[in-house]
């Protein structure tokens, strides 16, 4: 009776044991299973981070290429400005004529015209319009 005992405390020890190590062994295969989800997540998350980056990249790269394409048609406009400047110039010191309409006073029509405020928007234009004074049509 005492072997039946120490066979059954034996039995029930291994049983014990087996038990302990099946539950440790479900709770280490779940920790994998949810390090292998974060795993993958933390890749998902990687890919579309890189994609994002990529693409502020590339428009960086195309804002440059604007900057100085629009910096070469600013400096381009500059010069034509400023040989349109130079070439009035000359023509106001070359031709009596033009000098003495360049020098002549504006017509009071146009005067007004240049007293009124710099339209700044679209709001702004259209304030300037509905409170302005109207330009009479010449008399015959």
């Amino acid at each position: 009776m005492t072997r039946l005992l120490a066979a059954l405390a034996i039995l029930g020890l291994v049983l014990l044991v087996t038990w302990a190590l099946w539950q440790r062994t479900n709770a280490a295969e779940a920790r994998a299973d949810l390090a292998e989800q974060q795993l993958a997540e933390s890749l998902q998350r990687e890919a579309q981070n890189r994609v994002v980056i990529n693409a502020l990249w590339d428009n960086a790269r195309r804002q440059a290429n604007q900057r100085r394409a629009l910096a070469q048609q600013q400096a381009s406009l500059a010069r034509t400005a400023s040989n349109r400047l130079t070439t009035i110039e000359e023509l106001h010191r070359e031709n009596e004529t033009l000098r003495a309409w360049a020098t002549a006073p504006l017509p009071d029509a146009i005067s007004r015209m240049r007293q009124r405020p710099a339209v700044t928007g679209a709001d702004a234009y259209h304030q300037s319009v509905r409170d302005a004074e109207p330009l009479h049509a010449p008399r015959q």
